[in-house]
């Protein structure tokens, strides 16, 4: 994964999320519109210069005053939360058996 900030403003950027897919980007996408702070949030998937891959793009826009930065970095806490919890659940599910 190769992550680039293509642009960022006050309160908007677009990051391009090299090598992933929708998998990832629709959770991503998901916990971000969670957030009271961002106004919205999306991603597409582009076909940038010569490469016949296409790439997501995520675009955030935050609610005036909002940084985009630090909503992002929350919501990826957030989301390895969610993943230390469904593997501890998962391991105790495990040990039952």
């Amino acid at each position: 994964m190769e992550i680039t900030i293509l642009s960022q403003g006050k309160d908007e950027m677009e990051i391009l999320v090299k090598g992933e897919t929708h998998t990832l980007m629709n959770i991503i996408k998901a916990t971000l519109l969670e957030d009271d702070r961002v106004e919205t949030a999306f991603y597409d998937m582009k076909r940038l210069s010569n490469s016949v891959e296409r790439e997501p793009v995520l675009y955030i826009k935050t609610m005036p005053g909002e940084k985009p930065l630090e909503i992002l970095k929350d919501v990826m806490a957030t989301i390895v939360s969610m993943c230390d919890e469904f593997a501890d659940a998962f391991t105790t599910a495990l040990s039952k058996n």
